[in-house]
């Protein structure tokens, strides 16, 4: 179940998003579940219909769900900790990198580069 608090300063939406993502992160919600429509849980929550709207538009846009329309709105990523292990397999390449003397954009074109051979 979806909590959020009427009262906090953060905006709702956000608590939206960051209640979705705990979920997700969690395993509460999987890949493939459907959400709630906009409308069911705008009712559920006492909230405006673009309240969700934007929430799930958000998480939609971070990969982690998917609208379409008469299928509804499901679950399609997880949520990546970014001060997991993955990532610091990134950062360590970068100060490696760095410290040779590579500005961003070389980093950025060494990383393109490879990881084009796997992806393209």
């Amino acid at each position: 179940m979806l909590k959020i608090n009427l009262n906090s300063p953060e905006p709702i939406y956000e608590q939206l998003v960051q209640e979705i993502k705990r979920m997700i992160e969690h395993d509460v919600l999987k890949e493939g579940d459907s959400l709630p429509t906009i409308r069911s849980l705008a009712s559920q929550l006492d909230v405006a219909n673009n309240t969700v709207a934007r929430a799930y538009q958000e998480l939609e846009s971070e990969g982690l769900i998917e609208s379409s329309g008469r299928r509804g709105t499901i679950v399609t990523g997880r949520v990546t900790n970014n001060d997991g292990e993955e990532s610091k397999i990134f950062k360590t390449a970068i100060l490696k990198l760095l410290q040779k003397g590579f500005n961003r954009d070389e980093i950025e074109k060494i990383f393109e580069t490879n990881i084009s051979l796997f992806f393209d």
